[in-house]
């Protein structure tokens, strides 16, 4: 652990995006800026806080925002790279299935997570040092930092595990000359998380507590459980999924009330549909604006006009054919001559003039706080929604026998993707297991199409040789340990099969 003088110099440096008036309450919106603190008076806790505003803003890097499209939602049969033929034209090894090694919007996927998770440990490791330098900090407080810090580190490795498998579990932050740590099982990975995990849900605040008091941005409970959730299920131990999934739902902390076309509006933020979201914000007339990259929207926005963006992660004609009939449709795909705000989108000549129309801001936002600009550079990141743990207690209750169960919560998704048209998407009554399962698949499918879960879905399920053209199996069940961190460990990183 390093002295508090070492600290107090590092965090002098730091841009502390996402704290409000009170650091502490506000948080994480404004900056630290000397007419807070001198920076020989910084207290403790604030060097706790930077590393975790570090940590929530490294989730939405430039790496992050390139590389999850990708990896999670391009690779799979429901979009396109998009945009032009030589625009991005990093991505065209992922939508073509070609990746190797050398692949740069890998090795970002992979850097992505790793820059977050050595914020985490810097601010776990002031946690453990609290006591030292700052008598005043209630165990409390602490342990609630920590949480915070613990769950998103665990979210970080789950994410890691979902695409890479093995991988370093680094607990501390590595000094220069300190040798990069071998590949760790998967299921150790696992093993380590969920008791971290485990141990933090209790110091964690609700979604409503921290919407009450205005802490926006910060993990919550339900974060906590519904990463145990994704583990167990990736593991198959439906039983164990079902009861975090179970936790979730009887919280009575999130419910889906809201409309599916808003859930990625302003007014939603961090509203009942929210589990693990990432924030993003820009108010110009305020001088508010979080710290991390502001391109998630841009990346993947409609080209053309407006010019809302590079056109990255369209849906392909297979997802729009399928789902044509859904009521999802609109909230899901925005093409070329549709009309939104009054607006007539003209896109512009690209192979696929069809877009994620979950990525666009209402003309509205895009005027509030003297934004003037349609690439809404203030969208947050919904990275699990609660439809998305819904669907999955669905699942395991299938997986398990519980047809009652598995059908009550597919209609709860399903009733509120129906709105007011009563005759769309009836009510599901199959009860054979198999056909039971392909349903609940559909399901998700359609309802978080584009976002997170397709390729790792198809994965899980053993079905992305059937569903993904190009598809190879036995190696593109994960990604590639990139090739320039093995050269950076001098070998003792190793390949995945097939690379």
């Amino acid at each position: 652990m390093k002295n508090i003088s070492i600290i107090s110099l590092a965090v002098a440096g730091f841009v502390l995006a996402g704290c409000g008036e009170d650091f502490l309450e506000r948080y994480p919106y404004g900056q630290w800026h000397s007419e807070n603190f001198e920076a020989e008076e910084i207290p403790y806790n604030i060097l706790i806080e930077g590393e975790l505003a570090q940590a929530y803003n490294a989730q939405h890097s430039y790496d992050f925002n390139a590389g999850a499209p990708c990896l999670h939602s391009i690779a799979t049969d429901d979009a396109d790279k998009g945009s032009t033929a030589s625009d991005m034209s990093w991505a065209m090894v992922i939508d073509a299935h070609t990746w190797d090694a050398s692949a740069g919007v890998v090795r970002q996927y992979y850097n992505a997570w790793y820059s977050v998770i050595t914020y985490c440990n810097r601010a776990i490791e002031y946690c453990d040092a609290a006591g030292q330098f700052d008598e005043s900090l209630t165990a409390e407080k602490v342990n609630n930092y920590k949480a915070q810090a613990l769950t998103i580190r665990a979210h970080a490795y789950f994410r890691l595990v979902q695409a890479f498998g093995d991988v370093p579990f680094v607990e501390q932050e590595l000094e220069q000359d300190e040798k990069t740590p071998p590949r760790t099982p998967y299921t150790q990975v696992y093993a380590n998380i969920i008791e971290d995990l485990n141990w933090s849900v209790p110091y964690l605040e609700t979604r409503k507590a921290l919407v009450e008091a205005g802490n926006l941005g910060r993990v919550s409970q339900n974060s906590a459980r519904a990463v145990l959730a994704k583990i167990y299920m990736y593991q198959k131990d439906w039983a164990t999924s079902m009861s975090y999934c179970r936790q979730i739902i009887e919280s009575g902390d999130n419910d889906l009330s809201t409309p599916f076309d808003e859930i990625w509006t302003e007014k939603y933020e961090f509203g009942p549909e929210s589990i693990y979201e990432f924030d993003v914000d820009d108010k110009p007339s305020l001088s508010i604006s979080t710290g991390g990259n502001k391109q998630w929207a841009s990346i993947q926005g409609f080209r053309g006009q407006p010019n809302c963006g590079w056109g990255m992660n369209g849906p392909s004609k297979q997802l729009r054919d399928d789902m044509k009939d859904d009521p999802r449709y609109h909230a899901t795909v925005l093409s070329d001559g549709d009309v939104r705000d009054g607006v007539v989108f003209q896109s512009a000549e690209v192979p696929n003039p069809h877009y994620n129309a979950k990525v666009y801001a209402p003309l509205y936002e895009q005027q509030m706080y003297n934004r003037n600009n349609p690439n809404a550079t203030w969208l947050n990141i919904r990275m699990i929604r609660y439809s998305d743990i819904v669907l999955m207690y669905a699942e395991a209750a299938n997986e398990l026998g519980e047809t009652d169960e598995a059908l009550a919560k597919l209609e709860m998704v399903r009733a509120r993707a129906r709105g007011n048209d009563a005759d769309a998407l009836p009510e599901i009554t199959e009860r054979d297991q198999t056909k039971l399962r392909d349903l609940i698949h559909e399901e998700r499918r359609f309802e978080l199409a584009l976002e997170f879960e397709r390729y790792f879905d198809l994965i899980r399920w053993g079905e992305a040789e059937e569903k993904i053209e190009y598809f190879v199996p036995n190696k593109q069940e994960l990604y590639p340990i990139p090739q320039q961190e093995i050269d950076a460990s001098n070998g003792i990183l190793t390949q995945n099969p097939g690379y």
